[in-house]
């Protein structure tokens, strides 16, 4: 219900109602950049699958992934608020209610990543660092994709000229900090440090069941020491 009152509370806010090129109509228009397919905005779809399916491998991996994802995607979300760059102006901070939704959804998103593993309703393993991984890295190369289509280039007899938006999903395309990305090798050190920063990151978040894992390996094999040695001691005996 919370997701769904803060997404239209986000879709009410932002659309408007543009002219037609020759004036005579109005139409209501949702602008690319607020299409709902950033990653907190994609937990929303994840949520209602999570809420409505039955127990199953894939609800559990899918849950294993939302943990680290909620966490870190709507922490760095607040901690860089892209709203104040595209949507709304600092000085509206208090009374605009597109800031309002934006703070506060993130701010469920991050209880939720919190909540997921402290339920103890998901059996979170060390391979699901290994979905997750590659689940982000699938939805990353979609969102490059997706960046392209609904970007708005520029044509001269057939040859990319220049691009002069793109809504920037998933930070793919340009750094969320004013960083200028001028050639190519630079996009590709960008991605790369972006790579790392998630490989990093939801590692740490995965440390502790690598350690329970490890652990429970180790167990069967501290037991059969003690055994070998009761034996020892009962032949001396």
């Amino acid at each position: 219900m919370i997701c769904v009152l803060s997404e239209l509370v986000k879709l009410f806010s932002t659309v408007k109602m543009v002219p037609s090129s020759d004036g005579t109509m109005m139409y209501p228009y949702l602008e690319q950049q607020h299409l709902p397919f950033h990653l907190c905005s994609l937990q929303i779809l994840f949520i209602f699958y999570a809420r409505f399916s039955k127990e199953s491998e894939r609800k559990e991996t899918l849950l294993a992934f939302m943990y680290p994802t909620c966490l870190l995607g709507a922490s760095f979300a607040i901690m860089l608020p892209s709203i104040f760059s595209k949507s709304v102006h600092i000085t509206e901070a208090f009374t605009h209610p597109l800031a309002y939704e934006f703070f506060l959804f993130h701010t469920m998103l991050i209880i939720l990543g919190i909540y997921i593993p402290m339920s103890e309703q998901v059996n979170i393993q060390a391979k699901h660092y290994f979905t997750t991984m590659g689940s982000l890295c699938v939805l990353g190369l979609a969102s490059f994709y997706l960046n392209s289509i609904l970007a708005s280039p520029t044509y001269e007899n057939g040859v990319l000229i220049s691009v002069d938006y793109t809504p920037n999903f998933f930070f793919t395309y340009i750094p969320p900090i004013p960083i200028a990305i001028t050639e190519l090798w630079q996009w590709g050190m960008y991605l790369g440090v972006l790579l790392m920063l998630a490989i990093i990151l939801i590692g740490i978040f995965y440390i502790p069941y690598f350690a329970r894992e490890r652990a429970c390996k180790k167990e069967p094999e501290l037991k059969n020491v003690r055994i070998k040695q009761m034996e020892w001691d009962g032949d001396i005996l």
